[in-house]
């Protein structure tokens, strides 16, 4: 039952931009509906004339507030909704949205091709970070910070031709990336979502923010490293 509510809401997230369309047509369509039996309402004289009217009415007037309502849920649903919820969510679809590029890439125990092959020793030295104040920065947690269970993410994704960003963490040492979450709005040092650390073994972790433009393209992200510690 979890699996599939989770599969519905990846779903509405990842086909986002076409439910908004499909419902704004909708919309127009319903307003269209709307005044048109408005007027024949207004203009009916017979008895039987009119209840057929406000019959139309009465139908339009249904189909445009639930059309808005669902306009109106979907909207919450991504700009609120999704930031805090877990990249699983995400993850439950493999379908590729035509008109959003996805933000989330298969980390190696997925990729079939990639798990075969030994996950190579990388220290963080070598790893590539690009952290600019105000432009793209992770401010809490801070670069050395201990941390443990929900861990709020702050930072800036403020980028040129900005599509989307998620953050993702790995153990240090074998670097494999786990995506934990992905937002498509511009942040300034704001909430970006939650990192869930209850799970995972203590110690030094890489926590990174990655930024993707408006093709899909991962940028240099800005990476720093951190102490999960468990929860007394």
């Amino acid at each position: 039952m979890g699996d599939t509510f989770d599969r519905i809401l990846g779903g509405l997230i990842t086909y986002s931009t076409v439910i908004f369309v499909l419902l704004g047509l909708g919309v127009l369509i319903y307003i269209r509906k709307f005044l048109v039996s408005l007027r024949e309402w207004q203009n009916s004289v017979f008895g039987l004339e009119r209840k057929i009217a406000q019959r139309k009415l009465i139908s339009a007037s249904t189909g445009l507030t639930l059309l808005v309502l669902l306009l109106v849920g979907e909207f919450l649903l991504v700009t609120v909704l999704q930031p805090q919820m877990p990249a699983t969510t995400f993850n439950a679809t493999s379908t590729v949205n035509p008109f959003v590029t996805p933000t989330r890439t298969l980390s190696a125990a997925e990729d079939p091709l990639t798990a075969q092959q030994p996950t190579p020793t990388i220290g963080q030295d070598m790893l590539e970070s690009n952290c600019q104040e105000g432009v793209l920065v992770i401010n809490s947690p801070e670069d050395g910070e201990t941390v443990s269970g929900t861990v709020e993410i702050i930072g800036t994704v403020n980028i040129e031709n900005f599509g989307s960003y998620k953050y993702e963490y790995s153990t240090i040492g074998a670097i494999n990336w786990v995506t934990i979450a992905a937002g498509n709005q511009l942040k300034l040092d704001e909430n970006l979502g939650f990192w869930y650390t209850s799970a995972l073994t203590p110690g030094p972790y890489l926590l990174q923010l990655v930024p993707l433009n408006n093709v899909g393209e991962e940028l240099t992200p800005c990476i720093i490293r951190v102490e999960v510690v468990a929860e007394e």
